[in-house]
Parts: C-alpha cells; structure tokens; sequence
C-alpha cells in the first residue's frame, strides 16, 4: 500500500525497499540538472536497469504510455514509418531519454524506439516520474519542452510537405515553432471567431463543427496531419466552422511568423504546404455546401 512519508511525498509500494543507488544523476543526465536530493532518490529507487540487445524494439508507436526511460549506455533510433517503410527520426545516445510523451501526456507513443546497438537502459516507474514532476514544476517544465521539439520533429519528417527538409532544418524549425495543447471538450475557434491562424494536427482528433437549424452538428473529425481553419468567411476574415477537441490534441501553429520561418528553412516547403490548405479548403466547403443544401430539403 502506498504511504505519505515524513516529507510529504508518496512512498512507492515496494520501491523504497530496495538499496538506495543513484545511477540517476545530473552529471550523467543533464535533464535532472537541479532536482533536490529527494527527488533523486525518489527517481533512483523506483528505476530498474536493462541490459538491452541491439535491435530490440523497446516501445511501439500506438503503445499505451508505461514509464521513463534513461539511456545509460549505448544508443537509441526513433522510428516512425513513412511510405509504408520504418525510418529513423533522430538517435539518442546516453545521456538522453525517452517516454516522456507518455509521461506527460498519458497518450499513445507517436514514434517506435529500437536499441541501435547493445545497450543500458533505465526504466524508471510512472508513478515516481509523476510525484516528481508534480514536486518540482521546473524540471517537468524542461522534459515538456522536450517533448514538443520531438514531438514537432517527429511530425515534419513524416508529414508531406516537409519530406525534403534536411534534419537540420527539422531540428531547428521544432525549436522555433509554437504547439498547443487542447484538452478534451476544449474549442480551438468558433464559426465567426477572427481567422488569424492555420493549425496543422500533430496527434489527438479534431471535432469539425457547423450549425444545423441552430444546433452544432459534427460534419468531421480529423486526425494527425489534418489542417484545421481552412475555411473562412468574409473575405478570409472569420473561421467558418468551429473546431473541440475530440481528446487531448496537439497542435502545430502557422501563424505568419511560422510561415516565414518554413520559407527560409525550405523554400520548396511552403508551395506544399499552401497547395494542401487550399485542397482542404475546396473539401470542406465542398461538404459545408453539400450538408446545407440536404438539410434545407
């Protein structure tokens, strides 16, 4: 049975029998740069190190979420398939981590990681990883930061538009574009809400919205990748349907500044990108028209 100890914090059931080690540091680890004793401690004795073969695939994308890992020897690939082929994303060497989406957003993995050669792997429980996320809103801070540039550069290399970006340009452009989150239920935008801004889904579904005889009706949900705002009214100057959250939902902006900094990493990007927004856009207002006309008869 869990407990509350003498410092406040939740005793893991069974954790905190086992000899106190701290393969978990800041000096091997800079992501744990600054967390207090305790939380360290709380870290280390809910890990278990792995002696991992190369080639193992240690987490599959579609996964449900399952603790944190660290690599402490070794390396790590990030896959993702595109084209119907498994391709490597990024490598991870020791010093580095993995889970945290999982972690953070209690969602399905968007990516599969395989050990790229025999390796050291240190799986620390949920549990522990959320009592000191909860305790220390800096160091949760740093791994969710984390997340959003992996998250974002795991997106672009899949998504078609950005097929041709160098790594380079994907790394950087995830460091320098904004993601949102929307939480279950939560609107994006209202029909007639200003259309300043696209929105490209990164993970989560989207509930596309409009008003039957005054009532919002579901005309779509849409899923990873899917462009959101294409559709506008009065001369481009208002959305013309509205947009919830169906489940939690990840959301890369495309606000002008974003669209400049696609041109400049990749010119060839942003033709794309544009051609898919006004594809979309000639879809939805093909069904708005379509739904409009069946219900007035």
């Amino acid at each position: 049975m869990a407990k509350i100890n003498d410092d406040g914090y939740l005793e893991l059931s069974g954790v905190n029998e086992k000899p106190f080690q701290s393969t978990l540091n800041a000096e091997k680890f800079p992501i744990l740069s600054g967390l207090s004793p305790l939380s360290l401690r709380i870290l280390n004795q809910a890990s278990h190190l792995l002696h991992v073969a190369q080639g193992v695939e240690m987490m599959h994308a579609g996964d449900t979420p399952h603790d944190l890992y660290f690599i402490n020897k070794g390396s790590v690939s990030i896959g993702k398939c595109s084209d119907g082929k498994m391709k490597v994303v990024t490598k991870l060497v020791a010093g580095n981590f993995y889970g945290e989406y999982g972690a953070l957003r209690g969602k399905t993995r968007f990516a599969s990681v395989y050990t790229a050669e025999p390796s050291e792997i240190i799986r620390v429980d949920l549990n522990a990883v959320q009592q000191v996320f909860d305790a220390d809103t800096d160091f949760r801070a740093r791994v969710y930061k984390v997340m959003q540039e992996r998250l974002l550069n795991s997106f672009l290399f899949g998504h078609p538009a950005f097929k041709k970006m160098s790594s380079s340009s994907r790394d950087k452009l995830a460091k320098l574009l904004q993601v949102i989150e929307l939480e279950r239920d939560e609107m994006l935008f209202r029909r007639g809400d200003a259309a300043s801004n696209y929105y490209l889904i990164l993970s989560g579904e989207a509930e596309i919205t409009v008003m039957l005889d005054d009532i919002p009706t579901v005309l779509e949900v849409r899923r990873e990748s899917s462009v959101l705002g294409e559709v506008r009214l009065n001369q481009g100057k208002e959305y013309a349907y509205g947009v919830y959250a169906a489940n939690g939902l990840d959301l890369l902006v495309l606000d002008k500044g974003a669209m400049q900094k696609i041109q400049q990493e990749d010119p060839e990007a942003l033709p794309l990108l544009q051609r898919m927004i006004v594809h979309s856009a000639k879809k939805t207002a093909a069904m708005m028209r379509n739904i409009s006309q069946k219900n007035k008869t």
